[in-house]
């Protein structure tokens, strides 16, 4: 992997997770945008994400020379957002949530047990991953507790 600065990292990630906090506001309020609720729009945005995140794991895999893991990891990190975008199509947003949750904590497992089996060095984007995951798992739950 090429080695970066942590700053555009960290700036994306924030990025990345202002939609959520705005989307999580909106479904804590009720409100809704072009007829879409505050939930259904967190849960697009999250497949979105979470789309992108297991893309992130299939690159790191594609560029690692091919190892024993390397097809389980793909494998696993397809199922994931496919299982949060059926999950989505089905209009319950609440499940998808939940799912989306599960995905992203899944994701992070698979990149931070797994991709370590592929990679032998580490760096700051790994801790930087976790905070950011962590956030979005907190407003997942936010998202989900006038729910339930």
């Amino acid at each position: 992997m090429r080695s970066t600065s942590i700053f555009p990292i960290v700036l994306f990630g924030l990025f990345g997770v202002l939609p959520f906090a705005i989307w999580t506001l909106f479904a804590i309020t009720g409100t809704s945008l072009m007829g879409y609720s505050g939930v259904q729009l967190f849960a697009s945005y999250g497949a979105i994400i979470l789309s992108f995140f297991n893309g992130v794991v299939f690159g790191q895999v594609i560029e690692n020379p091919q190892r024993t893991y390397s097809r389980r990891v793909m494998l696993f990190s397809h199922l994931i957002s496919l299982l949060a975008w059926g999950t989505l199509l089905m209009g319950v947003p609440t499940l998808a949530v939940v799912v989306l949750l599960l995905g992203f904590i899944s994701t992070f497992w698979l990149e931070i047990r797994c991709l370590k089996l592929l990679f032998a060095h580490s760096d700051g984007h790994s801790r930087t991953r976790f905070v950011l995951i962590t956030i979005v798992c907190v407003l997942h739950i936010l998202v989900l507790f006038p729910h339930y």
